[in-house]
């Protein structure tokens, strides 16, 4: 399901929540500064003048909050998650509570929207987390709808990425079928080169010994030659069923190795039949040992990606996805870290990743200083 089909279901407001401190003390110039700031867009500045009244009033919560949606809204969403927790721990006032948990939903929706392009299962964890942030906030405030809207949406971007790491894992299984089949016909190759290996050297050691003459050990180096000429075809086959895959995914490491033992092999193949024809079984037999130990080295080299695959595949399937935690779960999942833009709709942040990307390389090139916690 793509961002149109979603928007044709619902769009979800992601709006953050913030809130306009009152204190004890309304005539607090430090705060009331530190709030016209805020609403100026000037977030570090803010949160230096939060950070003095959390000194002068350390009991008082809503300075914590108002530093944290200024981190938000800077893209530093690991030091806003690390106040938003703090706040939902501490405050005793449940509409702030309330306030803290939509927003740190609001963080992991936004952090796993955008890991969706490098990390499937990392962006379904912080969704999945996501949601348990905003029922938590529901479990308080039954009539955010904001958040019963977000939990709808995060559903649907869910179930989209499941669909797609079912679709990695059958990409990846057919990858490990295709390698197993090439590292048998590899290994076969290398026993026949080593077979063939063995008849050069005893056409040579006969010639040696006088058992043939020189016209019928050349007579099998002939026919030697032959057969080197067709296992040659046999290892050009299988490199090429090598070079058959996407060419929009990039070729594992193991195989690039495989493909250059291989590419070798078939390099001395060539010197071994020349050789042959030349009558010259020495200098075959060595060419012909050569070739074979690429081709085993081609076979290892795939051995050893098969069992990193299936390792892989062993480690995501430890990992399959799951319905969203429950709350009880809620505050292991909160220690991550998370990263995201400000104010925007769950439907923005769906269809306009990539220039939120730009937007946070212009932001990271920008005059930005990262205030130090000093709580």
């Amino acid at each position: 399901m793509n961002a149109r089909e979603l928007k044709k279901i619902i769009i979800v407001s992601l709006v953050l929540m913030t809130a306009q401190t009152v204190l004890a003390d309304s005539a607090s110039s430090t705060v009331r500064q530190a709030n016209k700031l805020y609403d100026k867009g000037q977030f570090n500045e803010a949160i230096k003048e939060y950070d003095q009244a959390l000194i002068d009033r350390p009991e008082v919560l809503e300075p914590k909050f108002n530093k944290a949606d200024c981190y938000f809204r800077l893209d530093d969403l690991a030091q806003a998650i690390n106040l938003y927790n703090e706040v939902a721990a501490e405050s005793k006032d449940m509409k702030l509570v309330a306030g803290a948990k939509y927003n740190l939903g609001n963080c992991y929706f936004q952090r796993g929207s955008k890991q969706k392009d490098s990390d499937l299962q990392k962006a379904l964890e912080d969704l999945q987390t996501s949601i348990v942030c905003w029922r938590s906030a529901l479990e308080i405030d039954p009539k955010n709808d904001k958040a019963a809207k977000n939990i709808e949406v995060a559903r649907l971007t869910i179930k989209d990425i499941i669909d797609q790491l079912n679709k990695q894992k059958e990409q990846q299984k057919q990858q490990a079928e295709k390698q197993k089949q090439l590292q048998d016909q590899l290994k076969e190759l290398a026993e026949k080169q080593k077979s063939l290996a063995n008849q050069t050297q005893g056409t040579k050691e006969q010639e040696e010994k006088g058992q043939v003459n020189q016209q019928e050990a050349a007579d099998n180096y002939q026919k030697q030659a032959q057969e080197q000429s067709q296992l040659k075809k046999e290892a050009e086959k299988t490199s090429q069923q090598m070079q058959q895959q996407d060419p929009n995914t990039p070729q594992p490491p193991q195989m690039q190795q495989a493909a250059e033992e291989l590419n070798q092999a078939m390099d001395k193949q060539s010197d071994a039949e020349k050789k042959l024809n030349a009558s010259d079984g020495a200098a075959a037999k060595q060419f012909q040992d050569e070739a074979a130990e690429h081709l085993e080295n081609a076979a290892k080299a795939l051995s050893g990606e098969n069992r990193q695959n299936q390792q892989q595949q062993q480690q995501k399937q430890t990992q399959q996805p799951q319905e969203p935690n429950q709350p009880g779960q809620e505050q292991q999942q909160q220690n991550q870290k998370a990263s995201a833009a400000p104010d925007a709709t769950a439907q923005e942040i769906l269809d306009k990743e990539q220039q939120e990307k730009k937007q946070r390389q212009i932001l990271q090139s920008a005059d930005y200083q990262k205030v130090d916690k000093d709580w």
